[in-house]
């Protein structure tokens, strides 16, 4: 049964149904009667991703709707899948929470740790993650608020990202200057607003953090003057995303979490989820820009959705022109954040192409949150961490090892 709580001004979205009570009996027998080392859960002293080290195949015990398949089958080193589990057991990646890969429509590897974790800034201690374990995804949430208005638009998606932003909020009253911008401008966050995120801490002195303060979001965001003219440059906005969850509200007359429930999550059997907001925003919406929290597999099927161009299984969940333009490098310079020249910016998902010379589109979230979405090499890697605040880029460094143990 679905039901929205709020709890300290925190909206949260839950929701179990009877499939999902019986995985997790199955899921505790086997754990109980030691068939399965599925979820590493060992001392949680010392390291903070200490787990039991097991060698030996890694493949997914429970498929619920999503086929499973064989890591060494579909052309992974047996010995460097081991190595890895070892190295995040080790501290050399530590804190780790969960890596998932799926190779070509299976999911192949899967598995938990323990360590530090947070729900949206709340410290909640050391936890043994397991598969149904909710985790906060952060700005990964941007990159599914982007599919959920393209799951909205029902214009040509060209026509439509050409338009004026205040065309999809028909409401608002703003200066001529700002009832210019582009949704392009607004998706690829080059609307030109003067925003301090990027190199201020999530403090009170952030845009981001003010933005909880205000009433109405959107016209909070749209109202900010401009330091550069709209298209010019890219500056990281979350607040652009709030304005994305208002169209969406606009266009559906729903809630965000509402319309990802009936959209996107329930097409996928996505049957539990939280997204948190701060429950005085007009409309009242959840943070579109941070707030979701998913487990890591329901996170991966998100990827799998990229992956095959909006579709799961034979459901045309996302328009694949969508997920076409989404996945375009339309900003090549993102400044520091672009690692030497590796990453650039599409909508509301980083667009990279590696030294290695493949093209990845990715869903970033503070600590360590990874969704990478590989289409020449039909993989989809996704990564669950607690380092949050440290940006170590530890998670790209997970992407390399998978990669090189397909090579």
């Amino acid at each position: 049964m679905l039901r929205i709580l709020m709890n300290n001004g925190l909206w949260k979205r839950s929701s179990e149904l009877d499939t999902g009570k019986q995985h997790r009996q199955i899921f505790k027998q086997i754990r109980k009667v030691g068939l399965v080392s599925l979820v590493l859960c060992g001392s949680i002293g010392g390291n903070p991703s200490q787990a039991t080290p097991v060698s030996g195949d890694w493949k997914p015990v429970i498929s619920g709707n999503w086929k499973v398949g064989d890591a060494t089958e579909a052309g992974f080193d047996q010995a460097a899948l081991d190595k890895l589990v070892m190295n995040i057991h080790n501290g050399q990646f530590a804190n780790t929470h969960a890596v998932l890969i799926e190779h070509d429509g299976e999911l192949v590897f899967e598995r938990y740790f323990s360590g530090r974790d947070e729900e949206w800034g709340r410290p909640t201690g050391v936890r043994n993650f397991e598969l149904y374990s909710l985790h906060d995804v952060r700005s990964i949430s941007k990159s599914v608020t982007s599919l959920l208005l393209g799951i909205a638009l029902t214009d040509d998606v060209k026509q439509a990202v050409s338009k004026p932003a205040v065309n999809f909020l028909p409401d608002m009253e703003l200066e001529t200057t700002a009832r210019k911008i582009t949704l392009h401008q607004l998706m690829t966050m080059t609307a030109g607003f003067q925003w301090n995120e990027m190199t201020t801490p999530y403090n009170s002195s952030n845009d981001e953090v003010r933005l909880y303060r205000q009433r109405n979001p959107a016209h909070y965001v749209m109202s900010r003057p401009l330091v550069s003219k709209p298209g010019s440059a890219w500056y990281y906005n979350g607040g652009t995303t709030q304005v994305l969850a208002s169209m969406i509200t606009e266009l559906t007359g729903k809630r965000l979490d509402a319309y990802a429930r009936d959209k996107l999550f329930e097409p996928l059997g996505v049957t539990e989820f939280e997204w948190h907001g701060p429950g005085r925003w007009t409309p009242d919406n959840p943070a579109a820009m941070s707030g979701l929290r998913l487990k890591a597999r329901d996170l991966a099927k998100i990827g799998s959705v990229f992956l095959h161009d909006g579709k799961w299984g034979e459901h045309q969940i996302v328009p694949k022109e969508w997920v076409d333009i989404s996945s375009v490098r339309h900003v090549k310079d993102v400044g520091d954040w672009s690692d030497n020249g590796v990453w650039g910016y599409g909508y509301q998902w980083w667009v990279g192409d590696l030294r290695s010379g493949e093209r990845v589109i990715a869903g970033f979230g503070n600590g360590n949150q990874r969704l990478f979405v590989i289409p020449k090499k039909r993989l989809v890697i996704t990564i669950n961490a607690g380092d949050y605040n440290l940006f170590t880029g530890q998670s790209e460094r997970i992407l390399q090892t998978v990669l090189q143990a397909l090579d």
